[in-house]
């Protein structure tokens, strides 16, 4: 078989197969919502967002800088994200039956591609249309340079894609994070150039022009796109079988709300520094010290995506002490969620001190004891990753290095490390939680379940909001406002390993 015929004939005639009728509807559905409701729907939250403390931050003339250096942050972490799971994938069924035969891969991953390919492109350029008519509304921006800007984020989304199949196609990890390094210096960079370059070139605000860029972008994206559908023939079977076993049994996790265990299966096995001891000289808190130290080593690349989220995370909620109105506020979640994931990958040593609860104490120490023991390293790291993006984040926006921003960020790095061994703690479901409650909207019980999984992400956000509201009063205000949010999450995690002791 040279060819997908004899597959696709099978595939047509499967009973949840859609006719070539459905798939018009389809597309005229989705042409008639965007015409409808998408188009209307922008240019509403346009003029809403055309507000005295949202512009100075969109015509900002370091707007352009950032927007570049955030395009190849954003590189970075597609290119990290491409190594967990890339573009290019599909079942594990279609993997080892399709993919794994004598067909071109081209020719079987092709069409997954083009679909993952929707998922960047339709991003930036709803955030840029969104952009662009906040500064139409406020006559900062003509309608040509908007439409110009949203075409530059669609070719900027298919450079996007490019570096998300690259990580997938980079089977080594030195090359990944060699390439993930260049991107976080090429963002270094360009933020301190006089002028934006690529997308911020493009801004509509900006003061060059944008015609000669979006033609670069948008043929970029193209050359990208396409050389990335050639290169899908050199995509490995072993990559492809492990990313797509890892992906289902995290989709069927993450559907049967065991959200923790979902997000586990995309940790990768420990892959380096299996001569690094672990053990030395005493006293308890630099052994354990070492003891995480050799865990983050042993998992390099988990521990490089960390180390840049957290730099990001920090950037994001820095910068929002400098902003107004709903972009501060969009700041201090999105920066607090991406601080919160950045968290997951130094607080290993702490996850298994709570899962030693019960087991005979063969070191002498207690769970609680290991969970305190293992606590300053990874506090430690994730404040001092919390200054240095903080202090970066300030100088990409032209702001003055002031004590309060850069507080935000350390001092909620404190909170959410005692955040995690508060959810390492949490236990099993109560099963009260699936009782049904029928409603006249239908059974409504999947909200608390929801509500119980994400507890830990609901509170760090709520966190960062408290800390932000305090930052207004001072750094002493947001001192004494950690402590408090501190103490309630350590007496939090006490009482939930009382009570799976019991």
């Amino acid at each position: 078989m040279n060819d997908l015929t004899a597959v696709r004939e099978v595939w047509a005639t499967r009973t949840t197969a859609r006719s070539r009728t459905d798939l018009l509807y389809l597309l005229y559905l989705a042409a008639m919502t965007l015409l409808v409701l998408g188009i209307p729907g922008l240019l509403s939250a346009g003029q809403l967002l055309a507000r005295p403390d949202v512009l100075p931050a969109l015509t900002s003339a370091h707007a352009p800088r950032a927007l570049t250096a955030a395009s190849f942050a954003a590189a970075a972490i597609a290119l990290q994200a491409g190594a967990v799971r890339g573009p290019a994938l599909m079942a594990p069924f279609f993997i080892d039956t399709l993919a794994s035969s004598g067909l071109r891969r081209r020719a079987v991953l092709r069409r997954p591609f083009a679909r993952a390919l929707l998922l960047p492109v339709t991003a930036l350029a709803v955030l840029a249309a969104l952009a662009g008519t906040t500064l139409s509304a406020a006559g900062h921006a003509d309608p040509a340079g908007v439409v110009l800007f949203v075409l530059a984020a669609a070719g900027t989304g298919l450079l996007l894609a490019a570096a998300w199949l690259a990580g997938q196609l980079l089977d080594r990890m030195g090359a990944r994070l060699l390439c993930s390094a260049l991107l976080l210096g090429a963002a270094v960079i360009t933020a301190a150039l006089p002028v934006g370059v690529g997308l911020g070139a493009v801004h509509p605000a900006a003061p060059a022009s944008p015609l000669p860029w979006t033609l670069v972008l948008g043929i970029s994206g193209a050359a990208a796109t396409a050389a990335g559908m050639l290169l899908l023939d050199r995509l490995r079977g072993r990559v492809l079988r492990e990313q797509a076993a890892r992906w289902e049994s995290a989709s069927t996790l993450a559907t049967s709300g065991d959200l923790a265990g979902a997000s586990g299966r995309f940790r990768p096995p420990p892959s380096g520094g299996r001569r690094l001891p672990a053990i030395g000289p005493r006293p308890l808190v630099l052994l354990y010290a070492r003891r995480d130290a050799v865990t983050w080593l042993r998992s390099p690349e988990r521990l490089a995506a960390g180390v840049l989220a957290g730099l990001v995370g920090a950037a994001l909620l820095s910068v929002s002490t400098v902003l107004g109105g709903p972009l501060a506020w969009g700041s201090v979640l999105l920066g607090g969620a991406v601080l919160w994931a950045a968290s997951s990958a130094v607080v290993d040593g702490i996850r298994h001190g709570i899962h030693t609860l019960g087991a005979p104490p063969l070191l002498g120490q207690s769970a609680a004891m290991q969970v305190l023991l293992h606590s300053p390293a990874p506090t430690v790291l994730l404040a001092v990753l919390a200054a240095l993006g903080g202090g970066t984040g300030l100088l990409i926006a032209g702001a003055a290095l002031e004590l309060a921003a850069l507080a935000l960020p350390v001092l909620l790095s404190l909170v959410l490390i005692a955040g995690r061994a508060r959810d390492a703690a949490k236990g099993p479901m109560p099963l009260s939680l699936m009782t049904p409650m029928p409603t006249a909207q239908g059974d409504l019980s999947v909200i608390s379940v929801v509500a119980w999984q994400a507890d830990a992400v609901l509170l760090a956000l709520l966190a960062g909001a408290v800390l932000a509201l305090l930052g207004a009063h001072g750094a002493g205000a947001m001192l004494l406002g950690a402590a408090l949010l501190l103490g309630a999450m350590v007496l939090m995690t006490h009482a939930r390993l009382r009570a799976l002791r019991g």
